[in-house]
C-alpha cells in the first residue's frame, strides 16, 4: 500500500535552490583554487566557497526526496558529519580534517547526484556520482603523500575540478529547466 508523501512545490523549488547555492560554491573554489592559491586573500573566497558548498548541500539533502528513507537518512548523514567535521577544521587547521569534511560531504552529495542520474536520466549525475569517490581518494593519497604543494598536482587537480564544475553546470541547468514536482521516470 503506498502512502501519501507531503512535498509541495516550494520544497521542490528549495531543493533545487540548494543545488544553485552549491554550484555558486563548487564555481568559486574552482576559482579561489586556480587563480588565488598562492595568495594569502584567496584563503577568504576559499571559505566563503566552502559554505556557499556545505549549505547548498545540506538544504538539498534536507529537501531530497526518495522513496526510501535509509537513501535520506545515509545522505543526510554524511552531509552534517562532514559540516561538523568542517567546522573542527576551522579550530584546528588541520588539512587532513579538511579533507575528510569535504569527501563526507561529496559522499553525500554522490547520493544526490546518483538519486538525479537515476531518476531522470542525467549524464552529468552518473559521471559526478563516480567522480567524487575518486576525488576523494586522489586527495587523501596526494595528502599521505605529503605533495599536495607539487605544482604538477595542483595543475591536474586545477583541471579536473574545473572539468566538474562545468558538469555540475550542466547538471543545474537541466535541473531548473526540468517542470517541478516531476516523478521519478524509473
Amino acid at each position: 500500500m503506498e502512502t501519501e508523501v507531503y512535498y509541495p512545490k516550494l520544497y521542490d523549488v528549495i531543493y533545487r535552490s540548494g543545488y544553485v547555492i552549491g554550484f555558486l560554491g563548487t564555481a568559486l573554489f574552482v576559482f579561489s583554487y586556480i587563480f588565488l592559491n598562492n595568495v594569502s586573500s584567496g584563503i577568504i573566497f576559499f571559505y566563503i566557497a566552502f559554505f556557499m558548498f556545505y549549505a547548498g548541500s545540506l538544504i538539498s539533502s534536507l529537501f531530497l526526496l526518495v522513496w526510501k528513507k535509509e537513501i535520506k537518512i545515509f545522505i543526510l548523514s554524511c552531509v552534517i558529519l562532514g559540516i561538523i567535521t568542517g567546522i573542527i577544521y576551522i579550530f584546528v587547521k588541520n588539512p587532513e580534517i579538511l579533507v575528510i569534511s569535504a569527501g563526507l560531504v561529496l559522499a553525500g552529495l554522490s547520493g544526490l547526484y546518483g538519486k538525479e542520474a537515476h531518476c531522470f536520466h542525467f549524464f552529468e549525475g552518473w559521471i559526478l556520482m563516480w567522480s567524487f569517490p575518486l576525488i576523494i581518494f586522489a586527495n587523501l593519497l596526494i595528502f599521505g603523500l605529503k605533495a599536495e604543494n607539487n605544482g604538477v598536482v595542483h595543475l591536474v587537480f586545477s583541471f579536473i575540478y574545473g572539468i566538474m564544475a562545468l558538469l555540475a553546470f550542466s547538471f543545474l541547468i537541466k535541473k531548473i529547466k526540468q517542470p517541478l514536482m516531476q516523478f521519478c521516470q524509473n
